[in-house]
């Protein structure tokens, strides 16, 4: 009889090992899976790289820090102590450089081919241009720049216009905005609201002036 009571312990203490070596393995799972999402799939330091697209070196990358995270359902990369990128002139044996920008930090959405550039932005185009604004989008399938925030564009002539938003068309080569926006340009300052003009910022129009005076106006201060 004592020895049926000793096998009949035995028989329930391995069932209660049993119960919980298998919660244990399913929690421990559970766990692995949440990580897995949360956790970049590649981190890369001082990083300097050439990206291809379409079987051509397209981009020049360089950042500290470059985090992928390509087994989410929006497979995106992560610049977060700031990028510098180059698109290049593929045609070239040297690679020389269309357009430079570099920011803060900035996202990129693999899905959308959109670019989110953010704090101290500044782009520079091979015309000798040079834009500066706290943040930015990049469309690449529709090749438009959104900039936002204390835009100020300059061209290679000095003319320069500060608004809060304006709108780059890579593919028409043009700018424009429904903004409020300030133009200086050929010691004038221009004033107003519906701008549209060429990449080189040296044929344009307003269509709703408010205001036209000599530059270095003291009633007109920069923004």
């Amino acid at each position: 009889m004592k020895q049926s009571r000793y096998y009949f312990l035995i028989a329930i203490i391995i069932v209660i090992l049993i119960a919980t070596g298998c919660k244990d393995d399913v929690s421990t799972t559970s766990s692995r899976r949440i990580s897995r999402t949360g956790m970049p799939t590649m981190v890369s330091r001082n990083v300097q790289t050439l990206l291809s697209d379409s079987g051509r070196t397209r981009y020049r990358i360089t950042t500290k820090t470059w985090l992928a995270y390509e087994e989410q359902e929006h497979p995106h990369w992560v610049f977060p102590d700031g990028l510098i990128a180059e698109e290049l002139i593929s045609t070239t044996p040297d690679f020389k450089v269309k357009m430079s920008m570099k920011c803060d930090s900035a996202h990129y959405d693999r899905n959308s081919r959109m670019l989110n550039l953010v704090g101290n932005v500044t782009i520079h185009d091979n015309t000798g241009g040079e834009i500066t604004c706290d943040s930015a989008y990049y469309d690449e399938e529709k090749s438009l720049w959104s900039l936002n925030s204390m835009v100020v564009i300059t061209n290679a002539n000095g003319g320069k216009i500060e608004t809060n938003q304006m709108y780059w068309d890579r593919k028409t080569n043009k700018y424009y905005s429904e903004s409020f926006i300030r133009i200086q340009s050929q010691g004038k300052v221009l004033e107003g609201h519906g701008y549209e003009s060429n990449d080189r910022l040296t044929d344009y129009r307003v269509r709703r002036v408010q205001a036209m005076v000599p530059a270095g106006d003291a009633r007109f201060p920069s923004m």
